[in-house]
């Protein structure tokens, strides 16, 4: 495993590559694609497990950080989305250049995966295969969950009676706008997500597309037509799963379940499910 920084000297980024068993440069390279958060959080085992996984499957694997986010440069109010698709897109040029592999993925899970959809429209070689995991398609709708789940945990996590509690939510609701769950939000960043629909969300860039959801029907869905038509070999995956990406009870557990793991690997390893 070979950590790094790249990127603009004065916006540098974190990376880690692990070359695939073998010593020679593999076929096939891929590029995991960090959600937003407390979700990175969750995931962030996940993501270790499944690298590993993929290495052994003879597949080189790259990990990084956006722009004010884990190691990478800059403070949480630093990061917005389109600094994060030219973030993408330039982990896919390091890893196209460390990698010298002929076949590149990219696996993107919840806001990583929509932000993957527009950074395969940034790069002059697009990935081979794009594989996203519920991606983010209705960013007002996001915001609002991240501000309530705030609220739930707060009460939760507040011995105090009622009418205390009352005083004290009413005193930070104006501010949690501002904050996802403990994550500082930008007034550009609130304004993409706000701005963030089904009909904002390009065509992904790339030969073959798939889209994991819960069930096998999804708002992503609606857009499948559309991508089809520009000749984007699409494929829908139902995984249905238990966990919940914003739950305080997940950290350190339930986002590394073997199931998906397993699911991912095979996608990346096979191209289809």
């Amino acid at each position: 495993m070979t950590p790094f920084y790249f990127g603009s000297p004065n916006q540098q980024l974190f990376g880690l590559f692990e070359p695939a068993l073998g010593g020679s440069p593999a076929e096939k390279a891929a590029l995991l694609c960090n959600p937003f958060g407390q979700e990175a959080v969750r995931t962030h085992r996940m993501y270790r497990v499944l690298a590993d996984r993929l290495v052994r499957a003879g597949i080189s694997v790259m990990r990084f950080d956006y722009h004010g986010t884990g190691d990478s440069a800059g403070d949480d109010i630093d990061g917005d989305l389109a600094g994060w698709t030219r973030d993408l897109a330039a982990a896919h040029e390091e890893l196209v250049h460390r990698s010298r592999s002929s076949r590149i993925v990219w696996i993107g899970a919840r806001l990583g995966a929509t932000l993957a959809i527009g950074a395969s429209n940034f790069v002059l070689r697009p990935p081979d295969h794009v594989i996203l995991w519920e991606p983010i398609l209705d960013g007002a709708g996001y915001l609002r969950v991240m501000a309530d789940r705030h609220i739930q945990q707060l009460k939760r996590g507040c011995n105090a009676p009622d009418q205390v509690l009352s005083e004290m939510l009413a005193s930070i609701l104006p501010g949690l706008d501002r904050e996802g769950m403990g994550f500082e939000l930008s007034d550009l960043l609130r304004t993409q997500l706000g701005q963030l629909s089904p009909m904002t969300i390009p065509t992904p860039r790339a030969l073959r597309c798939t889209v994991i959801e819960q069930g096998t029907r999804s708002p992503t869905a609606d857009m499948f037509p559309r991508w089809r038509q520009t000749g984007l070999v699409v494929d829908e995956v139902a995984y249905a799963h238990d966990f919940d990406w914003l739950a305080a009870e997940a950290l350190n557990t339930a986002l590394v379940p073997r199931e998906a793991v397993q699911l991912l690997t095979r996608l990346a390893v096979n191209g289809s499910d």
